[in-house]
């Protein structure tokens, strides 16, 4: 990632640049052109949408719980979609999105994978399908003492994860119903004790039937989603829920259920003003392993740090599009994390706030990239962002 608007764009035009003058040799091909017809600046719509091309996502991983700085990199292949018209109305549909990713962090984690999201629209069938392997070195906290004082640990976790999932849009093509599959081969190891040796016999007792084994889940998700686009939305709503289902029948290890609900909602302020809103709960019962419990999952808060059987959050951004290309970014929010609802009030609370930048790389796809600095209960970091900062949930 690099820190300066500059920088980035000029790193990206290079790329670009290489790539062109490789596909040159296409003699019988359309040139590719990497300024944009309106504006004349740099845009990617005609690499994407006429010749098949992807936008290479690099990223700094500043994820304190993974030792704090990595390297990853995604080359993103993005298909647009013919909207429906239904009634008069019309109705955008999401784009076909395939990549490959691989990354490294100093505490030596790594990890690589391939995913596809798409649709055949013919049929209004939405798709996913996903897997990889992880070498994980992760901190978990416990709170194993008569003080209420979390305890981290140091765990070295294996997986090769497998995901699919398949949902049917409804009459009205904002609704789909739909199930998912996941499936993770685990094998986990305390790696270092964070100077909590005092403390290990007790974690040990604690989880050991959790520290290898396999975890899968059947699910059924419902969704809404009326949002005007997928990557930077200016304005709708989408909304998830999601039941999944963990047993042995599906071949998991463990015994738990799990619901999760997400509201997005985009309204512009301004015409160059756009306000968004996300609220997140989550709930687990049963005999759920502690490396999956839900998180609070935000900008600025490390991975795993706040878990429980329950969560709730909710955060706000804004962004100012001071120029037809160039956004800033305002955003903060805060959740908890807890085992029991009686202790809601007297859970820690998790929260950030910060800002960034957002640069319109794609004006034919409204597909913004940019920069995100956060500030946390643990300090500083940053993120490279593809799209929303809320895609991935």
């Amino acid at each position: 990632m690099k820190r300066f608007l500059k920088v980035i764009s000029s790193g990206i035009v290079c790329f670009f640049l290489l790539v062109s003058t490789v596909n040159a040799q296409e003699k019988e091909s359309k040139k590719v052109s990497f300024r944009d017809s309106i504006d004349h600046q740099f845009d990617l719509s005609d690499w994407i949408i006429n010749k098949q091309g992807f936008v290479p996502v690099p990223t700094i991983i500043t994820e304190p719980s993974l030792g704090g700085f990595g390297v990853a990199l995604a080359p993103v292949f993005i298909e647009q979609n013919k909207p429906k018209f239904i009634n008069g109305k019309v109705y955008p549909q999401q784009p076909n999105i395939t990549t490959a990713f691989g990354g490294w962090t100093v505490n030596n984690s790594w990890a690589a994978g391939a995913a596809r999201v798409g649709l055949i629209p013919k049929w209004g069938i939405k798709y996913a399908v996903a897997g990889g392997y992880a070498n994980i070195n992760m901190d978990y906290y416990f709170n194993l003492d008569k003080l209420g004082k979390d305890v981290d640990f140091g765990f070295n976790i294996k997986t090769i994860p497998v995901m699919l999932s398949v949902s049917k849009q409804l009459r009205d093509p904002r609704f789909t119903l739909g199930v998912k599959y996941l499936f993770m081969h685990n094998k986990l190891e305390v790696a270092d004790d964070n100077g909590n040796g005092v403390w290990r016999q007790k974690l040990d007792s604690l989880v050991a039937s959790q520290v290898s084994g396999n975890v899968a889940k059947l699910s059924v998700q419902a969704s809404f989603d009326s949002r005007d686009n997928t990557f930077t939305p200016d304005r709708g709503f989408k909304i998830n829920l999601t039941a999944d289902w963990s047993n042995p029948v599906v071949g998991s290890d463990y015994k738990y259920a799990q619901f999760e609900g997400a509201v997005y909602y985009y309204f512009p302020i301004l015409e160059n003003l756009i306000t968004g809103t996300r609220f997140d709960v989550q709930q687990v019962a049963g005999d759920v392993p502690f490396y999956i419990k839900p998180y609070i999952d935000m900008r600025g808060v490390p991975t795993a740090r706040y878990s429980g059987k329950s969560t709730m959050l909710a955060e706000v951004e804004e962004r100012w599009d001071f120029t037809k290309r160039w956004s800033l970014m305002l955003y903060g929010g805060a959740g908890k994390a807890f085992d029991k609802y009686s202790d809601f009030g007297s859970a820690d609370w998790a929260w950030s706030y910060g800002t960034g930048f957002r640069y319109l790389i794609a004006r034919k796809l409204k597909l913004r990239m940019g920069v995100d600095f956060a500030m946390g209960p643990e300090g500083f970091t940053y993120y490279v962002v593809f799209g929303s900062s809320w895609l991935r949930q």
